[in-house]
């Protein structure tokens, strides 16, 4: 016995039908709010880079291709550096859905976009570096990838939780150096870090003095 084709109703995912005058009318209405939204968005960024920074006085170690690096040799010759909490397993089975749409976007072009600006941009993970190293080849990325399994790194940076819902949260941290001083400049976690994509973006959540 053979089942019929389930039949859809195609009008049930669809939104109101209208007039192209109804249309116009609604559309002028959301430009009002996209655009007000704009300029609240540029408000913010205007505060943003105006928020002190923290000195930061603890060491942190990572591991690289290269081998072991500490936060400084991050910024690889950069003013100033982005970092990307990427969630990986251990074991570099499962990954978190947003971050990899978001490294997708990290192209050569976009590092060097950053680079020109005088900024890096890396990723970091609680997971052994062989684990990185493995799902990184296996996704065919390049940006520079770090582990700082081990390290106190997440835990300071509120991009892991240890007393209540315990695990990893995407996050996207900025930070500033003068010669050996390091400085924290801002970060953002969960669906506000899904906001970034564009180099400019990016670049928005540095501390610039220009």
């Amino acid at each position: 016995m053979t089942s019929s084709p389930r039949t859809i109703d195609d009008t049930m995912s669809l939104p109101q039908v209208a007039s192209r005058g109804e249309w116009l009318i609604g559309r002028e209405e959301v430009l009002a709010q996209d655009r007000a939204a704009t300029r609240v968005r540029d408000a913010v960024g205007v505060q943003r880079r105006r928020l002190p920074m923290v000195k930061l006085d603890k060491g942190y170690v990572f591991e690289g291709p290269g081998g072991t690096a500490t936060l400084l040799d991050l910024f690889g010759g950069m003013r100033r550096l982005l970092v990307c909490h990427f969630l990986l397993d251990p074991e570099g089975a499962q990954e978190c859905a947003s971050c990899s749409a978001a490294a997708e976007e990290v192209s050569s072009d976009l590092l060097a976009r950053l680079r020109r600006r005088d900024t890096a941009l890396v990723a970091v993970s609680h997971a052994p570096l062989a684990a990185i190293g493995s799902y990184q080849a296996r996704r065919g990325w390049e940006f520079p990838w770090y582990s700082c399994f081990g390290s106190d790194f997440d835990y300071d940076f509120h991009a892991r939780r240890e007393y209540r819902d315990p695990g990893d949260i995407p996050g996207r941290h900025a930070f500033q150096h003068q010669g050996a001083r390091l400085f924290h400049a801002y970060s953002m976690f969960a669906r506000r870090a899904e906001t970034v994509g564009s180099w400019c973006y990016w670049l928005d959540l540095t501390a610039r003095a220009e």
